[in-house]
């Protein structure tokens, strides 16, 4: 009987070692996949968070270049635009505003625009502190940073969106931002173009990208901005680029007025005045397929604009009235 069991005890012996191979490779297999999806889940993450900080960089640049520019001006007159990529399109750049104004009186205007697609103020804020050391004579906010938010959940998939063209297409991982600021390529329509189905098809692509919140506490973000800008002697005025007429109607409702309950917000806040653009002349405007204003409806908007920032300046400056 101790022949057959000896050949057992030895390939019982011998395939021991073998089953611990066979472990370690299972668990590798299960925990590799593991990491490696936790990785690109946290550099995901990672780029995701840091995304914006190339458009801070830029425009603190931009706002050191201009305080640089206006200390060679015996009396400068600094005025800071910010808002979405509609204001881009809404205005000229700045040589194109600094004639605009001088024909109205305002010698020396330096024009400083920073925009951002689907803009919130949280974009603009690290770089709240370094406009109003630039000691800006005025301060133009697009009215919809008040009460625009955006999900992570719509930046991620935007992100996202980026990163697929970014491996499929070639694109740069970094997103242009000189053209950010200053590209308008426009594809110029007329107003008859602008039916029920293309508004509603223009605001179902941006409320995917932001949306419109009476309540939002974007407004008290603004509203403390606003307060330490009055602190600091810089007026702050509100600004709501044209769009067309319908779709302003879907957006704020029959007769191209602003949303009833935000309005109700403005009530009662005299240092933050919105400023809109006659509905007269906006009627007649061209625009073009993205919604943004054509060449020809930007110079009539520029030059309104202008006007408005030449008669808003010669009143006295914050500080002076808070005196009074």
């Amino acid at each position: 009987m101790t022949g057959p069991v000896e050949p057992q005890k030895h390939r019982t012996a011998r395939s021991v070692p073998q089953a611990k191979p066979r472990r370690l490779w299972i668990t590798l297999l299960a925990v590799i996949p593991a990491l490696f999806a936790a990785g690109t889940a946290g550099a995901f993450w990672t780029g995701y968070s840091l995304q914006d900080r190339p458009f801070a960089w830029y425009n603190s640049n931009r706002i050191a270049a201009t305080a640089e520019r206006a200390a060679r001006d015996l009396s400068p007159t600094v005025v800071v635009a910010l808002g979405d990529s509609a204001l881009r399109n809404a205005t000229l750049d700045e040589p194109g505003m600094a004639a605009l104004a001088a024909k109205h009186g305002v010698e020396s205007l330096h024009f400083l625009r920073i925009v951002h697609d689907d803009a919130r103020i949280e974009d603009f804020e690290p770089l709240l502190g370094d406009v109003l050391k630039l000691k800006p004579a005025l301060v133009l906010l697009d009215v919809d940073l008040l009460f625009a938010e955006r999900s992570d959940f719509a930046g991620m998939r935007r992100y996202g969106s980026h990163l697929t063209e970014v491996a499929m297409l070639g694109r740069s991982y970094l997103p242009d931002q000189s053209a950010l600021q200053y590209a308008k390529p426009c594809h110029a329509v007329g107003p008859q173009d602008w039916t029920a189905t293309a508004a509603d098809r223009w605001v179902e692509t941006r409320d995917d990208a932001v949306r419109m919140n009476d309540d939002s506490p974007a407004f008290e973000r603004v509203r403390r901005f606003a307060d330490q800008a009055r602190a600091s002697g810089v007026g702050i005025a509100l600004l709501l680029p044209p769009r067309p007429a319908a779709v302003e109607e879907r957006l704020y409702g029959a007769g191209n007025g602003y949303r009833p309950a935000a309005l109700d917000r403005l009530r009662g806040q005299a240092d933050l005045p919105l400023w809109r653009f006659p509905d007269s002349a906006r009627k007649t405007m061209t625009f073009c397929r993205s919604g943004m204003l054509a060449p020809e409806g930007r110079d009539a908007y520029s030059a309104w604009l202008a006007g408005g920032i030449a008669e808003r300046l010669s009143h006295p400056r914050v500080e002076e009235a808070a005196l009074q």
